[in-house]
């Protein structure tokens, strides 16, 4: 009988991966193994979300005021690709790249429907580009209401677009100062939209601590596949300039640079290969030197594309003084979490003053997207001098260079 707003936020498409049962035997006589997207589970999950959705709409016509509500259908991230679910990811955002909690299209993407009868053209479309900040401002102006004196908006009012007129909100901002552990990783980035062009800041990933930098074309490249970075040197000072005046205007806590960081201690240039916990790396003459500094040491490598599935070896050589416990993990793809103990073999490093093969059997269902090695249980040291992942017959598919 009065005004009213209604905030619905929709849980049957997010995790824990749950449905109704007899919905995921009819999604899956629909799947096609072949596709990306095949999980009859989150099939099910989607077809929940439509039924809900449909019984407010319901309780709108029932009411007789379907004609003088707005509804606004929009996601808050793009679709998980991360999480594992019927033996596959939940969900697939291609062609575009990553997923929630990236910074790439595939996170940031997401669909909106705005429906309004009599004042929004049913079945019209527009390729305006906006935020979620800009709802706010929008429903203002459809309702005809004024903003506080002085208040100040994130966004700005779509009402054109949504009217069909030309509409061009300017540079679209995002900031997401996190280090997520999800396949797709970015490091605490900020990115604009303008035009065509994307530009991600990488805080503090280059040389010297300087920020490092990755621009795409998304109307040529809607995968963002191709740097363009080094070739358009101007255009990245230019877009980099509105990030600037984006966080100062926001008051945006910013990551600085950690003043006691040692990049000889912390890290490695071998490709692939990066300390995760309480471990230090260090090359030298094609040796990679491991420090454990405390309790569950262990360093991640990555191939640089995912490995295939199937009966495989680890053959890793150490060198180590001391008779230890070490563990290898391997990370199928979509798994978590990453690391478990059903994909975890122990063995032991032999000591001495020489260098020991160690070769570890294990077989992949699933293609492979990350290795862990834990060298000891604790404080220690040893030499990596060469790893790699050979198939039964002793071929090498894949070998990390120190």
């Amino acid at each position: 009988d009065k005004p009213f707003f209604l905030n619905y936020w929709q849980f049957s498409v997010h995790a824990p991966f749950d449905a109704k049962k007899e919905y995921i035997a009819r999604h899956r006589k629909r799947i096609d193994p072949s596709d990306a997207q095949r999980s009859p589970t989150y099939a099910a999950m989607v077809q929940s979300l439509d039924e809900n959705v449909g019984k407010m709409l319901d309780a709108l016509d029932r009411l007789g005021i379907s004609d003088n509500t707005i509804v606004i259908f929009y996601s808050d991230n793009g679709g998980n690709m991360y999480n594992e679910v019927d033996g596959t990811t939940p969900t697939s955002n291609r062609p575009l790249r990553g997923g929630k909690a990236t910074m790439w299209e595939g996170g940031v993407r997401v669909p909106a429907v705005f429906a309004w009868p009599g004042h929004i053209a049913a079945n019209s479309r527009s390729d305006a580009m906006i935020q979620s900040t800009d709802i706010y401002p929008t429903l203002l102006e459809l309702l005809n209401l004024r903003a506080r004196p002085g208040q100040v908006f994130d966004g700005v009012s779509i009402v054109p677009a949504l009217n069909g007129r030309p509409f061009d909100r300017g540079p679209m901002f995002t900031y997401f100062p996190h280090q997520t552990r999800v396949p797709d990783f970015l490091p605490a980035s900020a990115s604009v939209h303008r035009d065509d062009w994307k530009l991600i800041r990488l805080f503090h990933q280059g040389d010297k601590a300087a920020h490092a930098y990755e621009l795409f074309n998304l109307k040529n490249d809607a995968g963002e596949r191709d740097n363009l970075a080094s070739k358009r040197p101007d255009l990245v000072a230019e877009l980099d300039s509105l990030i600037a005046g984006f966080l100062k205007d926001t008051g945006a806590v910013v990551p600085k640079p950690n003043p006691n960081y040692n990049p000889n201690l912390q890290s490695t240039s071998a490709t692939g290969v990066k300390p995760i916990k309480n471990v230090t790396l260090q090359e030298q003459a094609g040796t990679l030197r491991v420090t454990a500094t405390g309790p569950d040491p262990h360093l991640q490598l990555t191939p640089d594309k995912p490995l295939p599935a199937g009966k495989l070896v680890f053959a890793v050589r150490i060198k180590s003084p001391a008779k230890t416990d070490a563990q290898f993990f391997w990370q199928e793809k979509g798994a978590r979490p990453a690391f478990h103990k059903s994909r975890r073999i122990d063995f032991k490093l032999r000591g001495g003053d020489t260098s020991h093969e160690y070769r570890i059997s294990f077989e992949a269902k699933r293609p492979l997207a990350n290795f862990r090695l834990d060298p000891f249980p604790g404080k220690g040291r040893a030499a990596i001098e060469s790893a790699l992942i050979q198939d039964t017959s002793n071929n090498t598919i894949y070998e990390w260079k120190f």
